[in-house]
C-alpha cells in the first residue's frame, strides 16, 4: 500500500517555516556519512505508483486542471513502475511563487521508496530509476561528507543563496544521506533550508490563473553528414 511522502523537518538554522513546520533537534544523522544536497524547488509534492498518481494529501489523484499532464505522464509509465514502490517528484508545471527560465521537465525526481518493507531507496538508485523512466531528477548541488553541525550550517546557506538552476531565485535546498534508510530514520536522515518568507501552500496559487513555468530548448540534434 502506497504512503505519502512524510514530513520533512527543517534543518535548525532554516529561515523558513511556519509555526506548523517542525525543526530537526539533533543533525547528528546527517554527519560523517555520506550526503547529498539537492534544490528544493518550488512545486508540488507528487508520487508516482503503478496503480495512481497521487497529490500531498494522498487522498487520490489531483483533480486541479494543472495537473493533467502529471496524469498524461503517469499514464505513459506505470507500466515501468514496480508493484509496491512510490516515485516521489516536485511537480513544477504550473508557476507557483519562483517563475523558472529553464526546467528540464514538469516532474522532478526526488525520491523512492519501497513500500513493502519501509526503506526510502540510496540516492544513486533514485537516480537509475528516474533515468529508466526518461525523467529528470532535483538538481545536485553537493555530494560528500560533512563531519560538523557547523560545517553543514555554512554549506546549505551558501548553497541555498545562490539561484536556482533553473534561473530565478533558490527556494532552498535538501540534505539526504545518500544510503538507503528506513521509514523511522526519515527525520534523522532527511531535513531542508527554505528561504525566508516562502509561501508553501498551495492556496494562493490554484485559484489563479494557470501559467506553465518555462521549460528548457530541446537540443538540437546534429544533422547526419
Amino acid at each position: 500500500m502506497s504512503a505519502k511522502y512524510p514530513r520533512s523537518f527543517h534543518l535548525p538554522w532554516s529561515p523558513g517555516g511556519t509555526s506548523d513546520d517542525k525543526r530537526m533537534a539533533d543533525v547528528s544523522g546527517l554527519l560523517g556519512v555520506e550526503i547529498v544536497i539537492t534544490e528544493k524547488c518550488d512545486g508540488s509534492n507528487l508520487t508516482y505508483t503503478r496503480a495512481s498518481v497521487f497529490s500531498r494529501s494522498h487522498a487520490g489523484p489531483p483533480s486541479h486542471p494543472s495537473f493533467d499532464l502529471a496524469k498524461a505522464t503517469h499514464a505513459s509509465i506505470a507500466h515501468l513502475l514496480s508493484e509496491g514502490m512510490s516515485l516521489f517528484c516536485e511537480y513544477c508545471y504550473a508557476v507557483h511563487s519562483i517563475e523558472y527560465e529553464a526546467l528540464p521537465g514538469y516532474s522532478l525526481v526526488f525520491g523512492v521508496r519501497d513500500d513493502v518493507r519501509g526503506l526510502f531507496w540510496e540516492w544513486d538508485m533514485v537516480v537509475a530509476q528516474a533515468n529508466d523512466l526518461g525523467l529528470p531528477t532535483v538538481p545536485v548541488l553537493f555530494r560528500g561528507t560533512v563531519e560538523g553541525e557547523r560545517e553543514l550550517e555554512a554549506l546549505t546557506t551558501a548553497l541555498a543563496r545562490e539561484p536556482s538552476a533553473f534561473g530565478g531565485p533558490r527556494e532552498g535546498v535538501v540534505v539526504r544521506a545518500a544510503g538507503e534508510f528506513p521509514d523511522a530514520a526519515f527525520q534523522r536522515r532527511l531535513a531542508k533550508w527554505v528561504r525566508r518568507g516562502h509561501v508553501q501552500t498551495d492556496e494562493h496559487w490554484m485559484h489563479q490563473e494557470i501559467r506553465p513555468q518555462r521549460l528548457a530548448p530541446a537540443p538540437v540534434s546534429a544533422s547526419p553528414p
